[in-house]
């Protein structure tokens, strides 16, 4: 029998060890490949997941664009009397200008307009809000409730507003009184209704009218009174408490001077009436401030609004980006 050629062992060992070395080389490729496999498998699920998560959330930002938009947003469009995206005001100033010149369109009807157009949409809007508010997600949940909150406020603010604004006609009449018996009394030195309904509600108007040196003194009672302290509490008490002194002249009723009459016209007549022009400021810059006073609670409502309107977004936004970013967004 044939004897194999020398070395012939070995060279048959060696392929036999090279022939275990590639099955096992196979075996280690084959078992990284479905590693990588199931790796990339788990997180192409993970990925889908996370998108479709963010997905959620950026539906539900929607829903809350579309109540905002569509509910809230036609009172807003109600209450300026025009197309308005309230994500554009600024300030309160800017609001408050709107609404007066709302005001001033319809100025007789505009406290009616108010109610009875107005807040039923503040009313609808608050019903979807709170809707949406009961079906938000965990982490929503505190941004939406504020914003549920501020709506109430808001129809509650612009319902004393429109209550407010029904006294500026009788404000405004009486201050047109003021100038009109107040020329009476200064065109001629003889009494007349006017003139002496004049006399009277200066004596009602100003606290220690008789005290007073002259017409001078006034002036800077008046001054003082009005612009370096509060005119719309002065005008508010002295409409209130003088203004039907005015509001009652009978024209054609007998003219009887009164005891302080010459005194009076002694003291505080004017051919030029520069007491006329003090009054007449005092009276606008009065009206100005009760402007600014009528819609407080409003504009306090508005800045909640605002705010939290802008908390809803910006939670909508941080939960879809930490959403889309899967396990690691949210271990950060």
């Amino acid at each position: 029998m044939a004897q194999p050629p020398p070395g012939m062992d070995e060279y048959q060992r060696l392929m036999a060890q090279r022939a275990a070395q590639q099955r096992r080389n196979r075996m280690l490729v084959g078992g990284a490949v479905v590693i990588a496999l199931a790796l990339l498998g788990y997180r192409t699920v993970q990925f889908r997941k996370a998108k479709a998560l963010a997905q959620e959330k950026l539906q539900f930002g929607e829903r809350f664009v579309g109540v905002d938009k569509n509910e809230t947003g036609p009172f807003w469009n109600c209450i300026t009397s025009s197309e308005v995206d309230v994500g554009m005001f600024q300030s309160n100033d800017q609001i408050q200008k709107r609404i007066e010149s709302a005001y001033f369109t319809q100025q007789k009807t505009f406290s009616d307009h108010l109610t009875t157009e107005c807040v039923p949409k503040i009313e609808r809007a608050r019903q979807a809000a709170s809707g949406l508010a009961s079906d938000a997600p965990a982490e929503f949940k505190e941004a939406m409730d504020k914003y549920a909150a501020s709506l109430p406020r808001l129809q509650t603010g612009i319902e004393t507003y429109a209550e407010k604004i029904k006294g500026r006609g009788a404000t405004k009449d009486i201050d047109q009184l003021i100038q009109d018996t107040g020329n009476a009394f200064h065109s001629n030195q003889a009494p007349s209704p006017e003139g002496l309904a004049f006399e009277k509600f200066l004596y009602c108007a100003v606290p220690d009218l008789d005290k007073l040196k002259d017409a001078q003194a006034l002036l800077e009672f008046l001054a003082d009174t009005c612009y370096h302290k509060d005119p719309v509490a002065f005008m508010n008490g002295v409409r209130d408490k003088c203004g039907p002194i005015l509001a009652s002249v009978d024209k054609n009723a007998k003219v009887t001077a009164s005891k302080t009459w010459k005194v009076t016209m002694k003291k505080f007549y004017e051919e030029d009436a520069r007491q006329l022009r003090a009054w007449e400021d005092c009276a606008r810059k009065s009206r100005k401030g009760k402007k600014v006073q009528d819609l407080e609670e409003f504009l306090v409502a508005s800045g909640e609004y605002m705010d939290a309107r802008a908390g809803v977004v910006q939670a909508v936004k941080e939960s879809a980006a930490q959403a889309s970013g899967g396990g690691a967004a949210e271990k950060k």
